[in-house]
């Protein structure tokens, strides 16, 4: 079954490629700014480790190699007419060829192997495998809840663009773009509605993520074959929108 064994993982990953900064330098800037001293800071960060390290319990956390796939591929394969079949619906697909996963990934300007795509996406349960060639979208959406492990890019992704957001003016210069924190929540529902809320919030937050996508994807630049420039999309970045659900108890 899709996600029981976690992926190998890499004997050695910097600092600089994990991004921890991009988590900490806001988080810090945030509490600094409100009141704790540089000392107080410190002596929290030491206490937090130390709780961390004498934990034994919980699932593993795991590297899988990627974080930023999203809802790119499956929404171009859900929508685009070049992979849809005579009623309307994804295609199967072969991983390479004219009309293939190959063509797609190259559609969504990923340049990421077939190959390791398709593994992640049958790894997360999105994709699954009928023929020896030829795979089928079982997914609207790629899901990294996995019983077994946490995947750590999509994790720490998500924990830094959190951050950022819920942060934001504290480290970052006013005159950038003012990014937004939106929060709707009830303390006052019984709790045998959660497994309903979650499954009607999950079901239209994903076809507002795939419309959102679809913007995207209008107003992306895509390189100039023939320029000449090092870097042909220099002025760009990332934009995007990210949705969770929140379910506690009294």
């Amino acid at each position: 079954m899709a996600g029981k064994t976690p992926p190998k993982l890499s004997t050695s990953v910097s600092s600089t490629d994990l991004k921890v900064s991009d988590l900490l330098i806001p988080i810090a800037e945030f509490l600094h700014r409100s009141g704790l001293s540089h000392a107080q800071l410190l002596a929290e960060w030491r206490s937090a480790m130390q709780q961390c390290s004498g934990s034994k319990k919980g699932v593993k956390v795991v590297h899988i190699g990627f974080d930023e796939l999203g809802v790119t591929v499956v929404s171009r394969w859900l929508r685009d007419p070049d992979y849809l079949n005579h009623v309307g619906r994804p295609d199967d697909l072969p991983i390479r060829g004219k009309r293939s996963f190959s063509s797609l990934l190259k559609s969504c300007q990923i340049e990421r192997s077939a190959s390791s795509v398709l593994s992640s996406l049958m790894r997360f349960g999105t994709v699954k495998k009928i023929s020896p060639n030829r795979y089928r979208l079982v997914r609207r959406s790629i899901n990294f809840a996995i019983p077994n492990y946490l995947p750590f890019e999509p994790n720490l992704q998500f924990l830094v663009d959190a951050t950022r957001a819920s942060t934001w003016g504290s480290a970052i210069a006013p005159t950038n773009p003012r990014l937004f924190w939106q929060n709707v929540a009830s303390s006052n529902v019984p709790k045998r509605h959660t497994a309903d809320f979650l499954r009607f919030a999950r079901d239209r937050g994903l076809i507002f993520m795939h419309e959102i996508n679809d913007w995207l994807e209008a107003h992306e630049e895509t390189p100039r074959s023939n320029t000449k420039l090092e870097n042909p999309l220099k002025g760009t970045g990332r934009l995007g929108v990210g949705l969770f659900g929140v379910c506690t108890s009294k």
